[in-house]
């Protein structure tokens, strides 16, 4: 099968269109979160990233109704167990590019939703290019917001990010992307504004990344 990849200079206002619309066209919840799952699903596990533009492009185009419309198939999704999501694999599992194959690296990888995905990419290389703390702010503070719009999405995903960070067998994350998502959650919990909530966590990578050049443990 050949390597998909995303165009140079994606249409994200005409594909945050059709995605609204997909979502409009459903009467239930349940058949807005299957809207989610086949766009994600179509997308594919090696254009995650793309998705999460995607849900950031939402929020960035989208009115309060929009934005409430995103939020609210989101926490369905939360409270069914269906937030779409890609498979990262757990550390010393090898590499990303592996998730594609049959094998024991499939059973070594864990699944990861859009804003985990943002902290884990902030800090390995699961994608082909590295994100930059700028990126992540930006796309961050679009899906925090966008969620937000939701107080029931924006409380289940603080969950899902406090239980994430508190499981020592769960085998995403190391000492440093959970201190990213603890930071995140707690931020959020505490009622920071979304570019705030981003900020918060960019600089905590980036202090973990200063520590690291000196030769310091990260504690």
């Amino acid at each position: 099968m050949a390597e998909r990849i995303l165009k140079a200079e994606p249409d994200w206002f005409g594909a945050a269109q059709a995605l609204v619309e997909g979502l409009q066209a459903q009467p239930t919840l349940d058949g807005r979160v299957d809207v989610l799952e086949r766009v994600c699903l179509d997308l594919g596990e090696a254009l995650y990233p793309g998705f999460a533009k995607l849900l950031a492009a939402v929020d960035h185009f989208g009115d309060r109704e929009v934005k409430v419309l995103g939020a609210d198939a989101l926490a369905q999704a939360l409270m069914t167990a269906r937030l779409p999501s890609t498979r990262l694999p757990a550390w010393g599992a090898g590499g990303f590019a592996g998730l594609g194959l049959d094998g024991p690296l499939r059973t070594n990888s864990r699944n990861v939703g859009p804003l985990e995905f943002l902290c884990v990419w902030l800090v390995r290389d699961v994608s082909d290019e590295a994100l930059s703390g700028e990126a992540f702010e930006t796309a961050a503070t679009y899906l925090v917001d966008l969620i937000s719009a939701s107080p029931r999405a924006a409380a289940l995903y603080v969950d899902k990010l406090r239980a994430d960070a508190s499981d020592p067998t769960e085998g995403l994350h190391n000492a440093q992307t959970r201190r990213l998502i603890e930071t995140l959650a707690e931020r959020w919990a505490a009622g920071d504004a979304p570019a705030e909530v981003a900020r918060a966590v960019a600089r905590a990578a980036e202090a973990d990344r200063g520590a690291a050049r000196w030769g310091l443990p990260l504690r």
